[in-house]
């Protein structure tokens, strides 16, 4: 069995000390640049990687960093959810930090979820909590753990958020399918009580409104995804035939409502009925989709939670509740 490479062989490949080596790894530590690099292309060369739980462990408690920074994940079968987590693992990384996943839901207690993160020493969480409301997070305040919540606001303004502008998302679709000429048009809800789906709706009728068009008719399908958009389209057929254009509260919702009108003898998209997602997943871009979509900022989200998880670790300025950024119609096939 091969040897374990450890500091010290690198100190010997190099020529320098011990100190030297721990010093190349950690950032911000008094080193010449050629040293850290020499040691760095040595390390590369032996296979030697340090355990930074073992110097998290070992560094005095008033400047340890694990640059450990849990994402929590409410329902990682949604794919705008695994799509926000591969950008937001992917901006974490480049500037220095490495994510760990939680996979949590409705009914398990996050109360134990969080103490357990505790335990590795993390830097900070980012919960994807999608219908999970910002207050169920409160063991992050008692413990001082650093917390931004995506897709949920908290009421109290306790925990900085960051969230697309959604009231902006239903406006676009809205003003989009007026454009084509469509005066008979609809919403499909997810949850009745969901906060980004209800505030799509809001600025889907705002914009109707002002443009002079006909309420929309809303219709619940209980649920988000793929299957609650297909089971919708089955038991609403005739409410659909009725409708010209539709938005749809997420990609996932539309999708199964376009299968269903194609396996079950119509409306046809796009011919009787225009189709408009929300979120702009990448199966949303699918040939066999071709969904037209208000998409979400991804990376923009990623790198606005960067800022405040570093705000939050390097300043004492007060954090801005909410970030809201600006969305952007995707024209395709299907509207």
């Amino acid at each position: 069995m091969n040897k374990k490479v450890t500091a010290a062989d690198v100190a010997a490949y190099v020529g320098v000390s011990r100190s030297a080596v721990s010093r190349a790894f950690t950032d911000g530590a008094s080193i010449q640049p050629k040293k850290r690099a020499s040691i760095l292309a040595a390390a590369k060369a032996l296979g030697y990687q340090p355990n930074f739980f073992a110097r998290t462990l070992s560094t005095p408690a008033q400047r340890k960093r694990s640059n450990l920074v849990a994402i929590l994940i409410s329902d990682f079968s949604n794919p705008y959810q695994s799509y926000l987590f591969e950008a937001l693992s992917a901006a974490l990384q480049r500037h220095g930090k490495q994510p760990m996943l939680l996979s949590v839901n409705q009914h398990e207690d996050l109360d134990d979820a969080i103490l357990r993160l505790s335990g590795y020493q993390v830097d900070a969480v980012v919960a994807v909590v999608g219908s999970l409301p910002a207050e169920r997070f409160g063991q992050c305040l008692k413990l001082s753990l650093p917390l931004v919540t995506l897709g949920r606001t908290d009421a109290r303004g306790l925990i900085p958020a960051v969230q697309t502008d959604n009231v902006q998302a239903g406006r676009l679709a809205a003003a989009h399918l007026l454009s084509l000429g469509l005066t008979r048009l609809g919403f499909i809800a997810g949850r009745g009580d969901g906060q980004a789906s209800n505030e799509r709706y809001l600025g889907f009728c705002q914009q109707i409104q002002a443009m002079g068009g006909a309420a929309p008719q809303r219709l619940e399908a209980g649920r988000y995804g793929y299957a609650a958009g297909f089971e919708l389209a089955m038991h609403t057929r005739a409410s659909l035939r009725e409708m010209e254009g539709v938005f749809c509260a997420c990609d996932t919702l539309a999708m199964g409502l376009m299968d269903c009108c194609r396996q079950q003898g119509g409306p046809s998209v796009p011919g009787q009925l225009k189709v408009i997602g929300c979120d702009d997943v990448p199966q949303a871009a699918w040939q066999g989709y071709q969904l037209t979509t208000v998409a979400q900022p991804v990376a923009q989200i990623a790198e606005r939670v960067i800022q405040l998880l570093h705000m939050m670790a390097e300043s004492e300025e007060a954090i801005p509740a909410l970030t809201s950024l600006a969305p952007a119609l995707r024209v395709r096939g299907s509207a």
